[in-house]
């Protein structure tokens, strides 16, 4: 689970990561305004879509024009560019016709930047552990575990890695970013590109903040920036509404609570001959509303014929 770029870019900024100065435009016009409010070019015009960009993790130089990304140079060229990158622009042509450009979020752009490199946290499921991936521009990648969470010792050989001149400001980045991984018990938290300014300050160009959908409940006023890819609407209300939803292309729903339970039962029917279309987790603990909408989340779904509903008594009320 990801949010897109502007919420990234607004969560690292309140964490303290050095980030563009950025607002989010859903017109042209609007795109000119931010333009405006962001004073001097260049300017990075950036399609916001779960999944879609060809220019994450990248420094747009002046005039290229990628899959979703722009940058120019001066404030009469947004209208027009942000115009083609709008609605169902020909980058788009290819895609599910359920593909759309909403918005757009305009960045105040760099000149003569250069790219140091980009780190990122992770949770490595397999070995139960975080671990530490940083890539210094023109180096090998290297990785640390971290089984004693981010020590003087790791952030010393870690800075070190993007040479002495910059081994004091990638501490504080370090420091930074790994208290916004821990905070919020991500997935992973990527910082990619990171460059220097003519200054010598450092900027987060790109991000990524990725979730697991279970840790939503302890942060709620996250559910409302998750916007999901294409086809995974019912998912992304599912989540809204505190239960869960997954699409799965048969004819039989199944209805549990708990997702142990459920895959349980997708495995029985599957056994049995029936292809299952959805499958939905109530929780342990569902409202009336709650089953209400969930029930008719499932029942919206055009291809399912019947519902099996495998609710475990004793964890919630079965009535």
């Amino acid at each position: 689970m990801e949010l897109q770029e502007y919420h990234v870019k607004r969560i690292f900024k309140a964490a303290g990561l050095p980030v563009l100065k950025g607002y989010i435009a859903y017109t042209p016009t609007e795109a000119v305004t931010v333009a405006t409010k962001l004073g001097k070019g260049p300017y990075f015009l950036k399609a916001q879509m779960v999944g879609e960009s060809a220019c994450y993790g990248s420094l747009l130089s002046v005039g290229c024009a990628e899959r979703g990304c722009t940058c120019v140079t001066d404030k009469s060229e947004v209208f027009s560019h942000a115009a083609t990158l709008l609605g169902h622009p020909d980058w788009l042509k290819n895609a599910s016709p359920l593909f759309e450009v909403q918005k757009l979020y305009i960045e105040q752009g760099v000149n003569e930047a250069e790219e140091i490199g980009s780190l990122v946290f992770r949770v490595n499921f397999e070995k139960q552990c975080f671990y530490l991936t940083l890539a210094p521009k023109g180096k090998k990648i290297t990785s640390f575990a971290l089984k004693k969470g981010l020590d003087t010792q790791v952030i010393e050989k870690a800075s070190k890695l993007f040479g002495k001149k910059f081994a004091s400001k990638m501490t504080t980045l370090l420091k930074k970013a790994y208290k916004l991984f821990r905070f919020y018990g991500a997935v992973a938290v990527e910082l990619s590109p990171i460059v220097k300014l003519k200054d010598g300050s450092l900027k987060v160009i790109d991000g990524r903040l990725v979730f697991d959908p279970d840790s939503t409940h302890k942060f709620p006023e996250l559910v409302p920036l998750i916007e999901s890819r294409v086809g995974k609407e019912r998912e992304r209300l599912a989540r809204q509404n505190h239960f869960r939803f997954l699409g799965l292309g048969g004819n039989i729903a199944c209805v549990v609570n708990g997702m142990g339970l459920g895959w349980a039962t997708v495995d029985l029917i599957q056994k049995k001959g029936g292809k299952v279309g959805a499958l939905l987790d109530i929780g342990t603990e569902p409202t009336k509303e709650t089953v209400t909408k969930a029930l008719k989340l499932v029942l919206s779904e055009p291809s399912v014929d019947g519902v099996l509903v495998n609710i475990f008594g004793g964890v919630t009320r079965c009535d």
